[in-house]
This record gives C-alpha cells, structure tokens and sequence, in this order.
C-alpha cells in the first residue's frame, strides 16, 4: 500500500478513521510504503509553520511514522510515468486536477500494482490505480 500526504496527515492530527485504517493495516502482512514525495511535501508543511515548538512535534510525529515504514524514491521509471498521468490530467476538463505530488503518488501506486491509501477525491479519476478510503 502506498500511503498519501493526506492519509498520514489524518493520523499526525489524530484522525480517529485514519487511526482505525492505521490498525486494520497493521494487522495484515501487507507492506505499507511512503513515498519521498510525501516526506517533502509534509515538510514543506513542517517548514510553514509559525511556531518552533509545533513544528518540532510535527518533525517528531512524521519522522516516528516514517521509521515505521519503508520508503520508495523517485526514480527515473516514475518520473516518466507521473509526468505522463499529470499532462493528461491537466490537458482533460473531465479529469480532477492530479497536482505534481499526487501524480508522483498515483505512477508509485501504478507501476508496483498497489492501492494509494488516501481520502484525496483527486486519486479517484486515475485509470487503473485503486484508492483505498478510510
């Protein structure tokens, strides 16, 4: 399973779905992986914040989540691939606006054939990817 920003923001902030998904998660052999997408944009998140204490908790809370799991990078296979799904996103009026890091999220999901676990609408029009909710 590839986790979203938006799902381990749900469990930074103590979301109770988020936190039941978290455990039905923990209870299977399935792997759970974040990608280094993810790490950037939830310190791109750490980095605005006003307040040094909020934003040492928040360093804390992400980095105990990331140690728990493992992580995949941005390789060249799924650059091409994110690129690919965010140009088709972004030529179609029907399609949801799929943003550089969601696209990144979904061609991880894609290409290792494994659901984004996410309540983020915009992974819904992605042809082929399966969106786990919570």
């Amino acid at each position: 399973m590839i986790l979203d920003t938006q799902y381990l923001g749900a469990l930074v902030d103590g979301n109770e779905a988020a936190r039941v998904k978290a455990e039905e998660l923990d209870e299977t052999d399935v792997p759970t992986r974040i990608p280094t997408v993810v790490l950037w944009e939830a310190y791109t998140g750490i980095g605005n914040t006003t307040s040094e204490a909020v934003g040492g908790q928040l360093r804390e809370l992400y980095e105990r989540l990331q140690r728990s799991r493992s992580t995949v990078d941005l390789t060249p296979t799924v650059a091409r691939k994110a690129g690919s799904l965010n140009g088709k996103h972004l030529q179609s009026d029907a399609l949801s606006d799929l943003d550089g890091a969601d696209s990144v999220i979904a061609a991880h999901g894609l290409l290792r054939e494994e659901p984004v676990v996410s309540n983020d609408a915009d992974f819904q029009d992605v042809e082929g990817l399966t969106v786990v909710t919570y």
